[in-house]
């Protein structure tokens, strides 16, 4: 049977339904009263692989997984969800990156007509939809979809960058372009292959009612074009990812203004979150992994960087390195979106493990042990989710996660998400859902003013300040195994920290989340010249309203 493009079966996934007009089947996309967030700094994201659903199934995840898995997230309190791509690619256990068809719905996760029934349900329970799209390398294994698509020589392969001639270059493939993927660059020069990725994405926003796009590693369009033959830079390719990017993000927002567009872009280039007409390209937060590199560390990239949770979890109560933590929690508040854990430091990244493992060092999560880990994992969730940036997690963070994701082998190592919230991982998805609901009450929560009034590696503490109008935050964590419990000092200037009645409304280490129960009570506490005094429990955070 031929389907027409702007008709859409009336129910889901249900053999022989009838087929609604378009206009129709989205005249219900949303809930009266329940607006569906619009810019990137109002989201609290929630990172779904599709394919890494379907617990206890012998098949990949579907669209169908996870239209059942939206009243789990309605009820954590999440307002966003992106999903790793879900343009047809080669496999049945798709990863998602090495896109084929980018302008077909995977097949194996339901197609087109099941992802729009997605959408819609995300829409009216109040939830975006941010959609994963990578465009910097294609799959050399898919049958004839851009490899060699038209031609065997290098210099006439559509799709694929190539300087000069096959002569040139001993071997041959010497002419193709680098860029820091898992593949060979695409023609960017070429105005089809321009065309196929922003008429693509534009059918994601006006076909498919997307909110918003992340885009794959940004920064090999515009930085790390380099020769495969010698690692020479091709400037020219650059800056034809540049005009790429730019008429992508042109596009998108002509149709819809309100697109939010995200990068994953590591280069610190200040153009990448600038509009176009200012020389940027059109991005309106970039992922921040070096909050990530500091916070967990567990990655093999983190280099020099703090790894607070990594050393931790090592042990010791020695120093940590929690200054340079502070900077880059300071440096959250400008278009940035932060995370504990993602679906590329979880499955691409050596060395990586889930945040919960990471917080033991890999150590059997029994007894005691898991005590101190999820003490600290509740600390790695809230320095994030009470950053100036914009909060995401990976699935399965919510349940204390365990199993090793990995890009190759997910499907044998899926999380029952459902089954651990009522299990397992019952108390750390209450307290995901008071820290996630607790924030959204908050202006000062999701507003980018933070100040850090008080950092000490040696005690293992940090002190901040969050801020909107009248409504202010005083976030208090520490990382140290013993409890402060004749009370810490934080001392600021006096302009920094305002005088009175601060109330602790907050505390990681409540009792309900398997916590000692230590801290203020809910109790007002006094600060006076810039001086405070609280007791900290170990590894735990708090969060004290200004009266």
């Amino acid at each position: 049977m031929v389907l027409s493009t702007d008709t859409v079966a009336e129910e889901f996934a249900a053999e022989d339904a009838e087929r609604i007009p378009e206009a129709e089947f989205w005249t219900n996309e949303f809930t009266p009263g329940l607006a569906v967030p619009t810019r990137i700094e109002d989201l609290l994201i929630y990172e779904l692989h599709v394919n890494a659903l379907g617990f206890g199934e012998n098949r990949p995840g579907n669209l169908q997984d996870a239209l059942n898995l939206l009243p789990y997230l309605s009820d954590l309190g999440i307002n966003a969800v992106e999903l790793l791509p879900m343009s047809e690619c080669s496999g049945e256990e798709g990863w998602g990156y090495g896109a084929s068809h980018y302008f077909v719905i995977e097949s194996v996760a339901g197609g087109r007509d099941e992802y729009k029934h997605f959408v819609r349900e995300c829409h009216r329970r109040g939830i975006a939809v941010i959609q994963d799209v990578c465009y910097n390398h294609y799959d050399f294994n898919a049958a004839r979809a851009e490899w060699q698509y038209d031609s065997t020589s290098p210099e006439q392969n559509t799709y694929y960058w190539y300087e000069g001639k096959p002569s040139d270059y001993s071997p041959p493939d010497g002419g193709y372009i680098d860029n820091g993927s898992s593949g060979f660059a695409p023609r960017y020069w070429e105005e089809i292959v321009r065309h196929l990725f922003v008429s693509s994405a534009a059918a994601f926003i006006e076909e498919f009612h997307v909110d918003g796009l992340r885009v794959d590693l940004t920064q090999a369009f515009h930085r790390d074009n380099v020769l495969h033959a010698d690692g020479r830079s091709v400037p020219s390719a650059n800056q034809f990812g540049i005009k790429l990017l730019r008429e992508w993000s042109r596009t998108l927002r002509l149709i819809k203004p309100t697109v939010m567009l995200i990068a994953e872009d590591h280069s610190g280039w200040d153009a990448v979150t600038q509009l176009p007409e200012a020389g940027g390209l059109g991005f309106g937060a970039t992922w921040f992994a070096y909050f990530y590199h500091n916070l967990i560390g567990d990655s093999d990239m983190a280099g020099g960087r703090a790894r607070l949770i990594k050393n931790a979890g090592s042990g010791g109560d020695g120093p940590l390195d929690v200054e340079q933590f502070a900077g880059a929690l300071f440096d959250s508040k400008v278009n940035k979106v932060v995370y504990n854990e993602s679906h590329d430091e979880a499955g691409n990244a050596g060395g990586t493990q889930r945040t919960l493992v990471c917080a033991v060092n890999g150590a059997p999560l029994i007894g005691t042990t898991r005590d101190y880990g999820e003490a600290r994992f509740r600390v790695a969730f809230g320095l994030s989710l009470f950053s100036a940036g914009t909060p995401m997690f990976f699935m399965g963070e919510e349940i204390g996660a365990q199993k090793l994701y990995r890009f190759d082998s997910f499907i044998s190592n899926r999380e029952d998400l459902t089954g651990g919230r009522v299990g397992n991982g019952a108390k750390m998805f209450r307290f995901y859902q008071d820290a996630i609901r607790f924030s959204r009450r908050h202006a000062a929560a999701r507003s980018q003013e933070i100040d850090i009034i008080h950092v000490l590696g040696g005690d293992r503490v940090i002190a901040f300040t969050r801020s909107a109008g009248n409504d202010k935050l005083l976030v208090v964590a520490s990382l140290r195994n013993q409890p402060f419990s004749d009370g810490y000092v934080i001392q600021t200037d006096a302009s920094r920290l305002a005088d009175g009645s601060w109330r602790e409304v907050f505390n990681s280490d409540a009792s309900i989340y398997a916590g000692s129960n230590i801290g203020n009570f809910g109790a007002d506490v006094p600060a006076a010249n810039g001086r405070l005094q609280c007791r900290i429990p170990a590894n735990g955070f708090l969060v004290f309203q200004r009266l």
